[in-house]
């Protein structure tokens, strides 16, 4: 049984709540009616009235739903579709402007769907297919009255298959979900260094050669040593198969605006074609992940091939936007390219960055004069903007709101929100994922509109969209599980001008959402039913809380030895109840408590080991503050009893994309100090490096007045450094290389610091 106070019997109330809407992205105005409408064997329309594209996906989704019939009734039908240039709002006496409004009037006297525009009435349909309920064996349409529409013109989700490829089914699929919930913009990364997915005629290499990879990793980047799947891996769609997968989302008012991944990301193009390259030399298209330091070399040929590549996509996709890439390209080749330097010379660039730009410039140019807009990742931005290019913004808003004060179309996306590829629960049952930590919570919290913009430059932000890697997502049900419920919780982000707050969502998703995914056969992330592990700072130590919303949960303390360590007596709590971990006396060995999570048959156990130190849940100031997408807890994840671990998750680490990183423990109390000890993630795969070196200072008061340091260079992730010195305040300053070194992973930019659990001796 559910127990989420918020939602306990809620839907057996009627109001005009928004918690109690059953339509997700939420409408702008909603009022329920305590009205039920049976419905029989069949729904009846006036099929004059809808496009055929349309009726054909209500009559299709209406019978997957609920096994009704969708008929043709032009005398009396049961809905009446009505076109309006405007209506009324709910609770205004003022005319809505037109644009993509639309509203529903279900009553006892009438049922009406008003429409603006064709997408509009589209938006109405999924609009009715959520207010579609059940009872029993019947179904019946949720009495109601409500107007809406979307907050912003970009609403996407994007969908890597150059790591994993999937079918054109399987794409439809992806479309068709994306359709429930109003989104209007598939992004299709169609190429990268793993496979070249889309058929060029002129090109046929990219295809025969660049859309198969021998051998594929197994398991984590992390993972040493790495191993592999030697099976041919691979695909790639046709032009004819773009184009029905181009039709399709046409039809449920999706654009697809194709992803051609250029100057970097290109190893598989080269594979086909190795004298596109700085260096010539023949390389397999790679079967790990990761960026590599062979790109699209700058010379006039590969501007001439990259152009010619890019006049067959336009044929094929009528988007307005057509996606250049532009992220993660290592300038270790062009550097030490004579072809390079000469293009740099001739056209008076002065670093490669600006050959970046003039590469990407080019681009512009031939897109513009056929009619397109390029967008690319934000780090077209290094070396100036092309004129016409539109911004989408990864790392960060920064991008985004540069780009838009220098009045360039953005579609924010960051990593912080937006990339579905990261974990989204600490729950063992996780499947494997790039690393990252992004639950539902988080992604709700998105706006597009970042505060640092002027009302002028708003204008630009085009909207959102949330990211699919595919380099750990290998079927269409696991990427199902990585997308949803998180999609919702997006669409909410880029429709609503004014959303619901979190725990209104959560409730209407519940009562709601889960079974309408039920209906759809959709492997959506349970994850919000499993406990959630809080940790809140306490007086001398932590309290640790098992949140959740299922009453079939307790968690146990471990009784038996661990290392040292044993409780006197068994303790068996309730999900929701409360735990206090009393740090160990200064100078005593650290210990060890395992707690579990069960369900009431014991099974799927959720274990973690707490390291009870003698600074646990101590108070820590963060001079430097992490960055926001790996700040989850806060300084307590530096003091909270857990270790991060193999393969890491963005919840257990504090990260940082700085080169050097300070941050104040307070012990409270004066106290002797003999070792300090400290963890470091070593990802180099993910640009994760050891920082270099660790100095530490230790006072009796807040100033610093001794000049007296310890330093230690780092060998090793688990880091420690003698100590003796009496002090309340311990300072420690983190070293780490501002630029990772050609030829290692990352070469070029800056390097990522991972720290975990701080304990003192």
């Amino acid at each position: 049984m559910k127990v989420c106070v918020l939602y306990l019997f809620c839907f057996l109330v009627w109001s005009q709540l928004s918690a109690q809407c059953p339509i997700i992205p939420t409408p702008k105005e909603y009022t329920q009616i305590d009205l039920k409408i049976p419905l029989g064997n069949e729904l009846s329309l006036d099929s004059n009235s809808i496009h055929s594209a349309t009726w054909n996906y209500l009559k299709s989704n209406l019978k997957l739903q609920t096994g009704i019939d969708l008929v043709h009734n032009a005398e009396n039908p049961f809905i009446e579709l009505q076109f309006k240039y405007e209506f009324q709002s709910l609770n205004q006496n003022q005319p809505i402007p037109i644009s993509n409004e639309y509203g529903i009037s279900f009553n006892s006297d009438k049922r009406t769907i008003y429409f603006a525009t064709e997408e509009s009435k589209f938006h109405a349909i999924n609009s009715l297919l959520q207010l579609i309920r059940q009872n029993g064996m019947i179904f019946y349409l949720q009495g109601c009255q409500l107007s809406d529409s979307p907050a912003f013109e970009w609403r996407g989700l994007h969908l890597d298959v150059s790591r994993h490829f999937f079918t054109v089914d399987e794409v439809k699929r992806y479309i068709d979900l994306m359709a429930l919930y109003k989104f209007n913009t598939f992004h299709w990364h169609l190429t990268d260094d793993q496979g070249w997915r889309i058929e060029i005629k002129k090109y046929p290499k990219l295809t025969e050669i660049g859309a198969f990879r021998d051998r594929t990793m197994i398991g984590h980047y992390s993972d040493q040593p790495r191993t592999f799947d030697k099976t041919t891996y691979g695909g790639f769609y046709r032009q004819d198969q773009i184009r029905e997968v181009v039709q399709y989302a046409r039809d449920r008012f999706i654009k697809v605006v194709p992803e051609i991944e250029l100057p970097g990301h290109s190893r598989a193009a080269l594979a086909a074609y190795p004298e596109l390259s700085c260096t010539g030399d023949q390389n397999e298209v790679p079967g790990t992940w990761g960026v590599f330091d062979d790109i699209y070399c700058s010379k006039s040929e590969t501007i001439e091939f990259m152009k010619n590549v890019l006049e067959e996509v336009v044929t094929l996709f009528p988007s307005e936007y057509i996606h250049i890439g532009g992220d993660e390209a290592p300038k270790t080749r062009w550097k030490k390219c004579a072809n390079c330097q000469q293009v740099m010379t001739e056209n008076n660039l002065h670093t490669a960055h600006e050959l970046q730009s003039y590469f990407i410039g080019q681009m512009d140019q031939f897109l513009t004069s056929k009619g397109k807009k390029l967008i690319g990742w934000d780090e077209i931005l290094e070396g100036g903007l092309s004129p016409n290019a539109a911004v989408m913004s990864w790392r960060g808003v920064e991008g985004g709101i540069a780009a838009a004060k220098q009045k360039h179309e953005v579609v924010m996306t960051p990593t912080t929100y937006c990339y579905f590829d990261y974990y989204q629960s600490g729950h063992p049952s996780e499947p494997i994922a790039i690393g990252g930590f992004l639950p539902l919570e988080k992604v709700y919290q998105f706006n597009p509109l970042p505060e640092e913009l002027s009302e002028l430059d708003e204008k630009y932000i085009l909207g959102g969209q949330a990211n699919l890697w595919t380099e750990y997502i290998a079927s269409m049900n696991q990427l199902e599980y990585m997308t949803y419920p998180r999609a919702l919780a997006l669409a909410q982000a880029v429709w609503c001008k004014e959303k619901p707050s979190f725990d209104s969502f959560l409730t209407d998703f519940i009562t709601y959402q889960e079974e309408y995914l039920d209906r759809y056969g959709v492997n959506y992330a349970r994850s919000i039913h499993q406990p959630k592990l809080e940790i809140t700072r306490a007086k001398n130590g932590i309290n640790v809380h098992f949140k959740g919303i299922e009453e079939n949960y307790h968690f146990m303390v471990c009784t038996k030895e661990i290392r040292g360590f044993s409780m006197s007596g068994e303790q068996a709590m309730g999900v929701n109840d409360t735990l206090f971990f009393e740090h160990c006396l200064p100078g005593t060995q650290s210990k060890t408590i395992r707690t579990s999570v069960l369900d009431e048959a014991g099974r799927q156990p959720f274990t973690n080991e707490f390291i009870v130190h003698s600074i646990l849940g101590a108070e820590i100031e963060m001079i430097t503050q992490p960055h926001p997408k790996y700040d989850h807890n806060g300084s307590l994840n530096l003091v909270d009893g857990i270790a991060g671990t193999l393969p890491w998750k963005g919840s257990q680490w504090l990260g940082f994309d700085t080169s050097y990183v300070e941050f104040i423990v307070d012990l409270g109390t004066i106290r002797t100090i003999q070792e300090l000890k400290l963890g470091f993630l070593d990802q180099n795969g993910s640009w994760i490096y050891l920082p270099e070196s660790v100095s530490v200072q230790i006072s009796t008061e807040s100033k610093w007045r001794s000049k007296k340091m310890y330093s230690k260079d780092v060998d090793s992730s688990n880091f420690s450094i003698s100590i003796s010195k009496k002090g309340r305040y311990v300072r420690v300053m983190i070293h780490a290389m501002d630029i990772i070194p050609e030829g290692q992973d990352g070469g070029g930019f800056a390097p990522w610091t991972f720290i975990d659990e701080i304990q003192l001796k």
